[in-house]
């Protein structure tokens, strides 16, 4: 996460409906799109979160409603509702801003390892309500791979949705929230990882070893290529290395590894049996 101290402005981006609306000049550069913006927004999230990110416990201020805690349950564990945030859902990044403390959060989407429609109850209020549930990776070290990945859990709830029901006619504004995030997660796809070796030891070759590997010349272990051949046995060269009963023919040694039964043989019309030359004809 990045610490924002300035709010984005609207004027930064291209709204989505503009950018849809005609051919950009370049896919590659120009402002980002304005997937979706909405104001006075609320963040719930778990109060022992909130205070282990610093980031996102700016966003407190004076707007926070603590829920109410049972008994025997530790302070850490309630929830906390904080309240005039504004979201920003950009091609680029996604954005929580709160006005009134002037701090925000700048996300970017690889970070966000999950995100889901959820129905909540707000600390401070008896309504259930529809919000967009969020997982943000926030490691703050390499781990080991069998260790879980640290990570941030909060629930962004719009304005519009505080007392919204389902409708099977109509999206509801957290439902257009989800749609923003999940068009923009498909923009940054996850890094592909350098792993040579599969899990059950299959190394993948590389365009460079595939030339060292398996062209003729291209391994101590391998004939030399012939004149024409460009380096490579064909089905259009092969009497240049083996005669008709698979014999190498070609200079140099012939190859090391297995080629298999029957391999080089050359098989005339008249050798195979039982063939019914009527299915070499074209039919209709």
């Amino acid at each position: 996460m990045e610490v924002l101290s300035n709010s984005p402005e609207a004027s930064s981006f291209v709204p989505l409906a503009e950018h849809q609306s005609r051919t950009p000049s370049s896919f590659y550069s120009g402002p980002p799109v304005l997937y979706h913006h909405s104001q006075r927004c609320k963040i719930v999230i778990l109060e022992r979160e909130l205070l282990a990110n610093l980031a996102l416990n700016a966003l407190r201020g004076d707007n926070a409603v603590n829920s109410a805690t049972s008994e025997g349950q530790p302070d850490d564990e309630k929830e906390v509702a904080i309240a005039d945030v504004d979201t920003w859902v950009t091609s680029e990044k996604f954005h929580l801003f709160s006005p009134s403390t002037s701090k925000g959060v700048s996300i970017p989407y690889p970070s966000i390892s999950l995100h889901a429609l959820q129905r909540l109850r707000v600390p401070g209020t008896d309504a259930e309500v529809q919000g967009l549930y969020m997982q943000v990776a926030t490691p703050s070290a390499p781990t080991e791979d069998d260790e879980e990945e640290e990570c941030v859990a909060f629930t962004v709830v719009l304005p519009g949705d505080a007392t919204a029901q389902d409708s099977e006619t109509e999206e509801t504004p957290t439902q257009q929230l989800y749609g923003a995030v999940s068009a923009c997660s498909y923009l940054h796809p996850d890094p592909v990882e350098d792993d040579s070796d599969d899990e059950d030891g299959t190394k993948f070759i590389t365009a460079e070893e595939h030339e060292g590997v398996f062209q003729l010349g291209g391994n101590g272990d391998l004939p030399p290529p012939v004149d024409g051949s460009s380096g490579w046995i064909t089905a259009e060269n092969m009497d240049q290395f083996f005669d008709k009963d698979g014999n190498w023919i070609a200079g140099g040694e012939p190859p090391s590894f297995p080629l298999g039964p029957g391999a080089g043989t050359v098989r005339a019309r008249e050798e195979e049996d039982g063939e019914d030359e009527t299915k070499w004809r074209k039919t209709d």
